[in-house]
């Protein structure tokens, strides 16, 4: 699917060269739904490389994305070029008041310094306080992953004898977490840092999952269950030369560095090392977008549901009679009206009147309304029609006044077929009667 990149930017140019669509304009033409927002927040010193290894990602998964590039108000590039900040990147400030479905925010070159020290801290810890309320979820890298987790549950980060460097197999901490799906055990992930963070400082009870560490390498991916956001503390996102092009920095530097372990072939720098974490690196990116997706959509239909359940009905066939009207949301193909109905027929309903909404190519919301039912009779109803694999929501109301939604296990956020665990939330159609 295609990305939207600032008009001009280096990248665009780069990945179309490897086959991704990309887009400079504003987007035209009829679209299924609305791109996924994500701001990038770069602190990387080589802008343009950071810019198209994270668009990359983005833009070879199976969503449409609109990429903005931010950088805090306080910030100073030393490296890159004024004019590549002043076309292409926003401040923080600009952007405050709007809201974005993700936030990645990329390492930086000052792991070795106290958090506190960095010049632009206080703004970074007011920007992952923003992203609480206007961005859905977060992705933090290297550096800004040890920040981000300092500063929601003070974590420290500590000093390592020597830079951790390499490619190294990471094996699975979480079994059944959705941003590890299809992600294969001991799969391998570029590392490059002077500090780690420790499982032992992690605290208790805050929703922290471990979800992927290396033996020798340490923590590598952790998920924030209540605050939305994961911390990645490694570089799957690196280019096939990027840690190649460190190793001889540092050596023509003079610093005092070893060969990247599990990287050259034979561990000779005089060969080409082989990119065997790009798919791994791909996968990630599209589960994190995945959880995005679905809970917009779930969000989306949620609020639809709920402003019609709390909306006054027309009755346009029978003023004087009672009625009950149901707002079945599902997935599927074409036959889910067809099993709908014929669900209602076995139940001896026949439906006054029908209309189906296609909010996406693979959601449905149908109305029905039908005779007058007892709230009792409506509930048991929609529990039935709920029964069917492809119905993920039930939502009732009837004419007196009563109504409700009947959801699965999971009403919100991921849609589940396990029957033994359905739930049900009553609400008044009257918010004043609530």
């Amino acid at each position: 699917m295609p990305i939207k990149l600032a008009p001009g930017l280096p990248a665009c140019d780069s990945l179309r060269k490897e086959g991704v669509v990309v887009v400079e304009q504003a987007w035209s033409g009829p679209h299924g739904s609305r791109p996924v927002r994500i701001a990038l927040l770069n602190l990387m010193p080589q802008k343009s490389v950071a810019e198209t290894q994270i668009a990359r990602l983005l833009g070879r998964s199976p969503h449409r994305i609109e990429l903005t590039l931010i950088v805090p108000g306080s910030y100073k590039a030393k490296t890159a070029a004024p004019e590549h900040m002043a076309a292409f990147y926003q401040p923080w400030q600009a952007v405050r008041d709007q809201d974005f479905d993700g936030l990645i925010v990329t390492g930086a070159p000052v792991e070795t310094l106290p958090f506190e020290e960095v010049t632009y801290w206080a703004e970074l810890t007011a920007i992952f306080d923003w992203a609480q309320t206007r961005v859905q979820r977060s992705f933090h890298i290297c550096w800004a992953a040890q920040a981000a987790l300092y500063h929601a549950h003070g974590v420290p980060k500590h000093d390592l004898d020597r830079k951790m460097f390499g490619v190294f197999k990471q094996d699975a901490g979480t079994p059944g977490a959705r941003l590890m799906t299809g992600l294969e055990r001991g799969f391998p992930t570029p590392v490059s840092r002077h500090t780690e963070i420790r499982v032992a400082d992690l605290p208790h009870g805050r929703g922290l999952d471990v979800l992927a560490s290396s033996p020798k390498a340490g923590l590598c991916l952790i998920e924030d269950r209540p605050r939305r956001a994961a911390y990645m503390f490694n570089h799957l996102e690196y280019d096939r030369d990027t840690l190649a092009l460190e190793y001889r920095r540092d050596r023509k530097a003079g610093l005092e560095i070893a060969v990247p372990e599990n990287y050259f072939p034979d561990d000779d720098p005089m060969q080409a090392p082989v990119n065997g974490w790009s798919q791994a690196a791909q996968r990630l990116f599209d589960n994190w977008l995945d959880q995005i997706v679905e809970e917009a959509r779930c969000s989306d239909a949620r609020e639809r549901e709920m402003a019609w359940l709390l909306a006054e009905p027309r009755n346009p066939l029978r003023p004087q009679q009672g009625f009950t009207d149901l707002l079945v949301t599902g997935h599927g193909n074409d036959d889910f009206l067809p099993c709908l109905l014929r669900t209602l027929a076995d139940k001896s309903f026949s439906p006054l009147a029908v209309k189906v909404h296609r909010r996406s190519p693979a959601t449905r919301l149908v109305e029905l309304r039908l005779d007058g039912l007892d709230a009792a009779t409506a509930q048991r109803l929609a529990q039935q029609i709920l029964r069917l694999h492809q119905v993920e929501r039930v939502t009732y109301r009837g004419a007196n006044g009563a109504g409700g939604t009947f959801a699965d296990g999971e009403p919100w956020l991921r849609p589940t077929k396990d029957r033994s665990a359905v739930a049900r939330l009553d609400r008044p159609r009257n918010p004043a009667a609530a």
